[in-house]
């Protein structure tokens, strides 16, 4: 009867020690997967904002209308609204409480017009054609790892996530 008991308390450790290591992966996993939806999302917002820069008096001419991005004012939306969303100072260095660990890079930002379409870029192994007026944007954010997630995958404290998105303009015709 005693050499059960041990038995049955030897087996509950190990399921504690397995059990609380699947949590500390599942946490890890987690965090890493919001960190990347809340930039998908950051870099959604600051492309939306910069495919709304519409050039107006292009738009409403009314011998030639054209749907025109204004490239300069899109690129001031974008960087704006990107540091607002994920809560960057000017340098792209985080403040307290943001999702990125580190200083976030814009490793491309394009505004597509008609002249340029069918519009094809490639950056590192990843290639699209784009087939309409728009903004395409690809980031990349630091993010932290645990002491856990190091000791078991062996990367470094830091790693990267590389989000991109491509958005167009909405408007409805004024014709």
């Amino acid at each position: 009867m005693r050499n059960e008991r041990g038995s049955v308390s030897i087996l509950c450790l190990f399921l504690i020690i397995v059990l609380l290591i699947l949590l500390a992966y599942v946490t890890d996993v987690a965090r890493l997967q919001a960190i990347k939806i809340h930039s998908r999302h950051s870099l959604n917002l600051a492309l939306r904002a910069a495919s709304a820069k519409i050039d107006m008096e292009a738009y409403t001419d009314a011998e030639d209308p054209k749907l025109i991005i204004a490239e300069p004012e899109a690129r001031t939306a974008f960087d704006q609204v990107l540091r607002d969303n994920l809560r960057l100072d000017a340098n792209n260095q985080p403040y307290t409480n943001s999702a990125a660990d580190g200083t976030v890079e814009i490793c491309y930002f394009q505004v597509i017009q008609e002249d340029d379409l069918p519009y094809t870029y490639s950056y590192s192994n990843y290639s699209e054609t784009i087939n309409r007026v728009s903004c395409t944007g690809i980031i990349k954010v630091p993010v932290k790892l645990s002491p856990f997630a190091r000791f078991t995958t062996g990367l470094p404290e830091y790693s990267e996530l590389y989000v991109h998105s491509t958005v167009g303009p909405e408007v409805t015709c004024i014709w």
